[in-house]
């Protein structure tokens, strides 16, 4: 049996070829993703470990309990360096002056970018920087810029830049040195730095207090960390910690594993998805392939084989392709992902190199996978052939399909079942995240496996009705006919093109969704038109004058102007959204609020307004107190709530009085909100608008379009994402449709003989096969398109209390991926066409 399973695998190598591809691709993408996750974070340690190299212990001032409060900058004092500076057992002390500014790039706005920009003190010792043009500065009006900076400004030696932070007015400096990195980098991960005298570095970071960010000691010889760190540990204060730069790394690996096992597992499950797709192909391939040799199978029966040795020999098959095909796709996945690393390295993280970490997970992964998918996917087969009868099976006569009620019945109570989990899950019915979160992916799983038992049943109406579309000849009625005439097939190959196509539109519906929900609740809300806000990207929070607003009061076709301030604060001891303004009534106005209690106007100096459902999770209502602690306050604040305003997603947290804007953390306005008389030309407030804006580069000024757009721009690079890494389950279901149509070409290869001898041209056999092709993946996306539309109504449905109460259908999406499905379809259909089209007459005549 081994003997004849391998002459016959010989023998049929063409066919399994495409099936083995399939096996590759999946295999290949577990493998890329497992390499590329242990790479970046081997990379990114690396990059971690070139800070503060060759110190034994750093000093750090102690972590804020709260986010508010880690956005202000508090430093290790001047009198902590001296003391740690004359310990014993001290060699060498670096002192650390950084934190995020804003710089003015040569078009006069403020650089943007998603990595920061950042101040340090020339001198500090925590990076290794290397001058590539001019000096050092020398003075507090000098700067020396990394080289990523210039890039990305536009400005370079000998030029002005102009810089702030929140703790000074912008200021003018010389550019009087370019830098660059140890391993010729030009930025620190993507971030650019402006280097100052330590004096201005204060200045910028700490408002000018003589306080570091950091301060790193190196022990003097015949000293151990350890015991330089119990030495220091008594002269630091309550203010600051101290630990071993061997635990400082592990604590900062140990955040950055945080974010790079994110991604690794983001990747892994879409080459998981890409493998659950392949099951549906190999499990075609293999039921094709035992139908086409039922004669052979009963021949071997008939001379003594047992049913077990049937079953052994396809699944030794299955067994074989599988170790081939997964050991080539761990391969090429471990040459993938190292590729990949460089790519990201060099192009978005800016190592000046990569350190390539191939974890004895990737090829046990891959490998293991595509062998465990490719043996269990080829077992149903193999057990249906070896159930069939010897003197059954060498009948040449044609066999009615088995029907399909059984499968139809089971997908109906597992989408059910599907359904309801997702429900379940998604409207926290266990009480637990973790529980709720679970329930939810059991219940989209079951919702797919359900779906795809129900295409059997589901395939000869829809196929014979989207065939219509091509059948208005001779050749494409037979490919029509040809689609729908064996329904579990057809299924099973749409199956794997659906899961892509739901998986899309689920997650473009979902989105779409909660951009038409946000633009509804403006539209519905909002009575500005236009807002002064800064890009969501920039360094330091965008702000601008509020003198501005004052200005913009007396400009013809401007009905209100109101200035918004928001920030952290500690409300009662927990973390809460705060908000104010010159015109409390006006910003609860423009921002479509509803007053349940009470009045803004009682808020004077000491009052405080909250909106519904922040009231009810503190247990608060008019005329209680709470004490409120703002991220630059030194003490707290004792409030009386006044007003009590209705739900809603613009109006949400507290208001304050606008004395205590200048404890936020910035105390400047935030937002600016210009309500446009009717009547008035919008385009012409605007400009003005833009002239009265002229000197504050933080800002712009923005229409409802342009606003929504910044505040969804995420949603956007999401729905990009997912769409280019689902394209691997794509491929594969291609591939699936490509394998299906020549194993059908072959099964029908007397069928293909006899219609060429009654007079059929080759061009129309290639027509005939195309419309089967297209067909099958017309269906397979238009299965996709629905299941994705219910599931992201049942999503959208589940998170209505969150705001997302508008369904959208994300329509030019979807009739991109139909229109895609045809192309996939005709794709697929050129190998079999052709081979199809070539067939010889006489031979097809007499082929068994």
């Amino acid at each position: 049996m081994l003997r004849a399973t391998l002459k016959g695998m010989a023998a049929r190598k063409a066919r399994l070829a495409l099936t083995s591809l399939a096996v590759v691709l999946g295999s290949a993408f577990i493998a890329a993703a497992l390499v590329l996750t242990a790479s970046i974070k081997t990379t990114v340690d690396d990059l971690n470990g070139d800070s503060y190299a060759g110190s034994d212990v750093l000093v750090q001032p102690v972590e804020p309990e709260t986010a508010g409060e880690r956005h202000v900058r508090d430093g290790v004092p001047a009198d902590t360096l001296a003391a740690v500076e004359a310990a014993d057992g001290v060699a060498d002390v670096s002192a650390t002056v950084t934190w995020m500014v804003n710089a003015i790039d040569d078009n006069g706005k403020v650089l943007g970018g998603f990595a920061p920009t950042m101040a340090v003190n020339w001198g500090d010792e925590s990076v290794d920087r290397e001058l590539r043009e001019g000096r050092a500065p020398e003075s507090d009006d000098e700067v020396a810029v990394s080289a990523q900076f210039v890039a990305d400004a536009g400005l370079g030696l000998g030029d002005t830049v102009t810089a702030y932070s929140l703790s000074t007015d912008e200021t003018v400096y010389d550019i009087v040195g370019v830098f660059g990195y140890s391993g010729d980098r030009d930025s620190l991960a993507g971030a650019t730095e402006l280097a100052f005298t330590t004096v201005e570095a204060q200045r910028l970071v700490f408002d000018g207090r003589d306080m570091y960010t950091a301060v790193a000691l190196t022990a003097a010889e015949g000293t151990s960390a350890e015991e330089l760190l119990r030495t220091i540990e008594p002269l630091i204060g309550d203010e600051s910690t101290a630990m071993t730069w061997d635990a400082y790394m592990e604590e900062t690996n140990a955040r950055a594993a945080q974010t790079t096992n994110l991604i690794g597992y983001f990747l892994l499950g879409f080459g998981l998805i890409a493998v659950f797709v392949s099951v549906f192909l190999i499990a075609n391939t293999f039921t094709i392939v035992i139908a086409g040799r039922l004669k052979e199978i009963a021949m071997m029966r008939a001379i003594g084989a047992s049913r077990g040795q049937v079953i052994r020999s396809v699944l030794a098959e299955a067994l074989l392709l599988g170790a081939v095909a997964s050991v080539v796709g761990a391969a090429l996945g471990i040459a993938a992902g190292a590729g990949l690393t460089t790519v990201v390295a060099n192009s978005f993280l800016d190592t000046g190199g990569s350190s390539l970490t191939v974890p004895v997970s990737a090829p046990i992964a891959a490998i293991g996978v595509g062998i465990a998918v490719t043996v269990l996917s080829a077992l149903a087969p193999a057990v249906r052939a070896s159930r069939i009868p010897p003197v059954e099976a060498m009948r040449s006569a044609a066999k009615a399909d088995k029907p399909i009620t059984v499968p139809t019945v089971a997908g109906a109570i597992v989408t059910a079942v599907g359904v309801t989990g997702i429900a379940l899950g998604l409207t926290d019915s266990f009480g637990s995240d973790r529980t709720d979160m679970l329930a939810a992916a059991v219940g989209a799983g079951l919702v797919f496996v359900g779906v795809s038992l129900l295409t059997a049943w589901l395939s000869k109406p829809l196929v014979s009705l989207l065939g219509l579309l091509w059948s208005w000849t001779f050749a494409g009625k037979l490919g029509r006919r040809n689609a729908s005439r064996n329904p579990r097939r057809t299924a099973v190959t749409a199956a794997a093109l659906m899961i892509g196509v739901t998986l899309v539109t689920a997650t473009g519906t979902l989105l779409t969704s909660v951009e038409k929900s946000l633009a509804s609740q403006f539209e519905d809300n909002i009575r500005a038109e236009l807002f002064i806000t800064g890009p969501v990207t920039s360094s330091v929070p965008a702000t601008f004058d509020p003198e501005v607003m004052d200005d913009l009061r007396e400009v013809d076709g401007v009905d209100a102007a109101v200035d918004v301030y928001y920030d952290l604060a500690q409300i009662d001891g927990t973390e809460q959204y705060v908000n104010t303004s010159s015109d409390l009534p006006g910003i609860v106005e423009q921002f479509g609020g509803e007053l349940l209690e009470g009045s803004m106007g009682d808020i004077g100096e000491d009052g405080v307004a909250v909106n519904e459902w922040s009231a009810n999770d503190l247990g608060v209502g008019v005329g209680d107190t709470v004490e409120a602690t703002f991220t630059r306050g030194t003490e707290a604040h004792e409030l009386t709530v006044v007003a009590i305003l209705a739900d809603n997603e613009e109006t949400d947290g507290w208001y304050v009085s606008p004395k205590y804007a200048e404890e936020f953390y910035t105390p400047e306005p935030n937002l600016g909100l210009v309500d446009v008389a009717e009547g008035a030309d919008v385009d012409a407030v605007t400009a003005e608008v833009e002239t009265l804006l002229a000197d504050e580069p933080a800002v712009s000024v923005q229409n409802h379009e342009e606003y929504l757009s910044q505040l969804t721009v995420f949603f956007d690079y999401a729905v990009i994402a997912i769409q280019l890494l689902l394209g691997l389950a794509m491929v594969v279901a291609v591939i699936g449709v490509i394998n299906t149509l020549i194993l059908s070409v072959l099964e029908r290869t007397r069928e293909l003989g006899m219609l060429r001898a009654i007079g059929m041209t080759r061009g129309q056999t290639v027509r005939m096969v195309t419309v089967e092709s297209v067909t099958i993946a017309l269906f397979g996306a238009v299965l996709g398109v629905g299941t994705g539309l219910v599931l992201g109504w049942i999503v959208q449905l589940a998170l209505v209390d969150s705001g997302i109460d508008e369904f959208a259908v994300p329509t030019a999406l979807i009739a991109g991926y139909l229109a895609a499905a045809v192309l996939v379809g005709l794709l697929a259909a050129i190998a079999p066409a052709v081979r199809a089209s070539k067939v010889n007459i006489l031979g097809a005549i007499a082929y068994e």
